[in-house]
């Protein structure tokens, strides 16, 4: 899962027109990275020889290294408040949910759909925020979360068998990790106020390398020379991708730091393509192209609200 946008600090960058070319490199390089972690994900679970607990183990321990030796500057990053505070706590849980279930949801449904059930967050964060954060929602904001659900319909629905419709048990804990990954992004737009995105980050890696570990560590003896370089570079572009993220959101407007994230799906989804023959349906094409006109309607108008 993503830290999203207003995760990202708020360091003064003088020149506009560097600010902008400088964000919407990063954000690209970050679509890159997120695309590299997941097309990996699929390789290495496509036979089954690498358990997504292993790559998660992996993804929480580099995040943990990223984390200590990018934010060591004039505001280290602390590690008491992650197991002390109780909203960092529910962060890391929630974070710890949204990311397993996108682990172990790639190598079955492919890197393509995975992503696109994944980024339909944004519609769940909407929800969630309108709950716990009194946000009130324009119609215009209804049609589109009414149209990311029919994509969402359209989307793990259909299966090609003598039934037209119907949702496995992968895609149904696809949608539950995203709406875990959903609460983990209101989750940090609270904490955003408190705490630097470095602590915030570190929540969520310790509170999945304590879990994962008891789970990964018996595997670990099996792996190959290639299984742990191929998992070490998921689990750098996994943390590269989100650190590029949020000084791209830092740069950008959030209108066109959402566009250039929408990228992310679209790649996955090609990647998935080429490399693992991986195949949508007409119906599941316009669930897709649904999903991803929706959550890039919603993400900008949320922005607006706030602005």
């Amino acid at each position: 899962m993503n830290t999203p946008p207003s995760a990202a600090t708020d360091l003064p960058v003088p020149d506009a027109p560097a600010r902008t070319r400088r964000g919407i490199a990063v954000m690209i390089l970050s679509v890159l990275a997120f695309t590299v972690n997941t097309l990996l994900l699929r390789h290495l679970g496509r036979d089954g020889t690498v358990p997504p607990d292993v790559a998660l183990l992996f993804r929480a321990a580099i995040g943990t290294l990223v984390v200590l030796a990018f934010f060591r500057g004039s505001q280290p990053v602390r590690v008491a408040p992650v197991f002390l505070d109780r909203s960092l706590v529910l962060r890391g849980l929630t974070g710890l949910l949204g990311t397993a279930a996108y682990y172990w949801t790639v190598p079955s449904l492919g890197a393509g759909k995975a992503t696109l059930i994944c980024n339909t967050y944004v519609v769940f964060a909407s929800l969630i925020a309108m709950v716990s954060l009194g946000e009130r929602p324009s119609l215009r904001r209804f049609l589109w979360l009414a149209a990311a659900f029919a994509g969402i319909v359209l989307l793990v629905g259909p299966n090609g068998g003598d039934k037209p419709f119907s949702i496995g048990l992968h895609e149904i804990v696809a949608l539950l990790g995203a709406a875990m990954a959903a609460w983990s992004v209101v989750l940090v737009r609270q904490l955003s106020h408190r705490h630097s995105i470095g602590v915030i980050y570190l929540a969520q890696c310790l509170w999945i390398l304590g879990p994962v570990a008891a789970l990964a560590i018996p595997n670990l003896s099996a792996l190959g020379g290639v299984q742990i370089a191929l998992l070490v570079l998921a689990a750098v572009a996994a943390s590269g991708g989100q650190l590029a993220m949020n000084e791209g959101y830092r740069c950008l407007d959030v209108t066109t730091g959402a566009s250039l994230q929408t990228l992310w799906p679209v790649a996955t989804t090609l990647g998935g393509w080429l490399l693992f023959d991986e195949r949508f349906g007409t119906m599941q094409w316009i669930g897709a192209a649904l999903i991803l006109a929706s959550t890039w309607r919603i993400a900008v108008s949320a922005a607006g609200s706030r602005a």
